[in-house]
């Protein structure tokens, strides 16, 4: 079996992913903000309540992240999407009929711990498993498609909240788990791997980025943890509230149209990384990302034109989130191999998600108090520590030029 037939046999997994991330991103993550202040108003509560909500459902998310991740290792990242993909419909679902806040807030922190199974660390496990001799660059194709997530959900969530209320927006995308998510992650599942066997006819190629071993191992591990987790607790924040900061800037309806440059920017980046980027060592990347979330920070604190700010700030966001994707599934693949790849994710997001699960509240809160201003420069301080460990971690990694060795094969690991 030729290399050419082993990518090629991806492209079914990496399309029907790639569908079932826009479904479960836009669903789960990006439509929570355009539809919490008509909860709010019906419930007669506060956005930042459901905002805390939200922060309380990433806790217990990332809480769970490890043993999701160990149960991804031992019954396949597939079967546990497949199942995900049941119980998000059914838990959405409920979530469009809850009578009060409590059951409300109930369902949205069981979708956020069910969530894990079938958003981006269970699809990047999935891919792992099904090939991982090309994990690296279908990762990044992957990445590519969903990065339209916010793109078409966003305004997809404001048209809907008007058009049938925030109870028809969730049940229909209840209906969108159960009609398509789970049928293309049920076929996944029962796909069979494509390494394994390309594996035994070839012999599979060794990492081009030697794995770490012992302690130097430990010590990446929690540098880039540390790292991945600052830059999640503002690109969380920012996420959540990324139209409220634009309205702030006083661009009102064009706060939305200005918002949609970062899914765009996402997938302008991603492409980048597929086409440019695929031969360098993921930490670089992984740099790459990690300053432009600050940069995008202070675009909005420069004295510029409010639409010029929005405009900049909307794709070096896309660009910092677009490569966050990309990053969270190969840098561990390069640092440590494939062996155990599902639960080391599971331990990285639950070190992300246990930090970060405050953002969004936290970036609520502080707004209100002390002004959308005095949160943008917490954040800045935020994104700019996230840098010093990646640094430190690329500085003693990654060999000068940091290059794949020669002969190595284009798109690995």
């Amino acid at each position: 079996m030729s290399t050419q037939h082993t990518a090629a046999s991806l492209t079914p997994v990496v399309l029907a992913l790639g569908v079932t991330q826009v479904i479960g991103y836009g669903t789960l993550y990006y439509a929570y903000a355009i539809l919490a202040p008509a909860v709010a108003a019906e419930f007669g509560t506060t956005t930042a309540s459901l905002y805390a909500v939200f922060s309380v459902g990433l806790l217990a998310g990332g809480l769970a992240a490890p043993r999701i991740g160990l149960w991804m290792d031992r019954f396949g990242a597939p079967r546990l999407m497949a199942a995900g993909s049941l119980l998000v419909g059914l838990l959405l679902g409920a979530l469009a009929a809850a009578p009060g806040f409590w059951s409300f807030a109930a369902c949205v922190v069981a979708i956020e711990v069910v969530g894990i199974a079938v958003l981006y660390d269970a699809a990047f496990a999935t891919l792992a498993q099904q090939g991982h001799a090309r994990a690296r660059r279908a990762i990044t194709h992957l990445t590519l498609i969903g990065g339209f997530a916010s793109t078409l959900f966003w305004p997809l969530s404001g048209w809907a909240v008007e058009a049938v209320g925030w109870r028809g927006t969730y049940l229909a995308y209840a209906l969108l788990h159960l009609a398509v998510a789970l049928p293309l992650h049920a076929w996944i599942m029962r796909r069979p791997p494509v390494a394994p066997a390309h594996a035994e006819a070839t012999g599979r190629h060794p990492p081009p980025w030697t794995p770490l071993e012992g302690r130097a191992a430990r010590l990446a591990f929690w540098a880039f943890g540390l790292s991945f987790a600052l830059s999640g607790m503002l690109g969380s924040a920012l996420t959540i509230h990324l139209v409220p900061v634009l309205q702030a800037l006083d661009l009102g309806s064009a706060a939305y149209a200005v918002a949609m440059l970062m899914g765009p920017a996402q997938v302008l980046i991603r492409l980048a990384d597929a086409l440019f980027w695929g031969a360098r060592h993921p930490l670089g990347v992984a740099l790459v990302s990690a300053a432009a979330l600050p940069l995008a920070v202070l675009a909005l604190l420069a004295p510029v034109p409010a639409v010029l700010a929005g405009i900049v700030f909307a794709m070096l966001f896309g660009f910092g989130q677009g490569l966050s994707s990309i990053v969270r599934g190969t840098v561990p693949l390069a640092l440590f191999g494939p062996d155990g790849f599902g639960a080391r994710l599971g331990r990285l997001a639950a070190i992300r998600t246990i930090l970060g699960a405050a953002a969004p509240f936290v970036f609520a809160v502080g707004s209100e108090r002390f002004g959308v201003t005095a949160a943008l420069w917490a954040s800045l301080l935020a994104g700019a520590a996230a840098l010093a460990p990646l640094v430190l971690l690329h500085l003693r990694v990654v060999p000068r030029g940091g290059r794949l060795p020669a002969g190595a094969p284009p798109g690995s690991p």
